[in-house]
């Protein structure tokens, strides 16, 4: 009878809980340099502006722009606040600061084409 319970009290939680799922961004597979968030109809895009690791280790020195779509608002909101956060630990290493002064007219471009 106790298990019962349990269960029914687990799926009234589950009900009416507003979890998000973790995201994790890998924060050396590539340098994130800029990001912006877009929302059309009912998609919503996050864009990356982001220098990739190549095979050995170093990192492309012409930045890649991506696109992430989604069709819930909410968890777009979450996968760009997640790539900040990224950035932010990304730009206490001096090495991504240097590369972000390198790129800043790259960077530049990208945020005037993605107001």
């Amino acid at each position: 009878m106790f298990d019962k319970i349990k269960r029914k009290l687990a799926a009234q939680w589950l009900a009416q809980s507003n979890a998000v799922p973790d995201l994790t961004l890998n924060t050396s597979d590539k340098i994130y340099l800029a990001t912006a968030k877009r929302s059309g109809g009912k998609l919503t895009y996050v864009y990356i502006l982001a220098c990739l690791k190549t095979l050995n280790n170093n990192y492309e020195i012409n930045p890649t722009t991506q696109i992430a779509t989604f069709d819930n608002a909410k968890r777009a909101d979450i996968f760009y606040e997640t790539v900040k956060r990224v950035m932010e630990y990304q730009n206490a290493a001096p090495g991504v600061r240097q590369i972000r002064d390198a790129l800043s007219e790259d960077i530049a471009a990208f945020n005037q084409k993605t107001r």
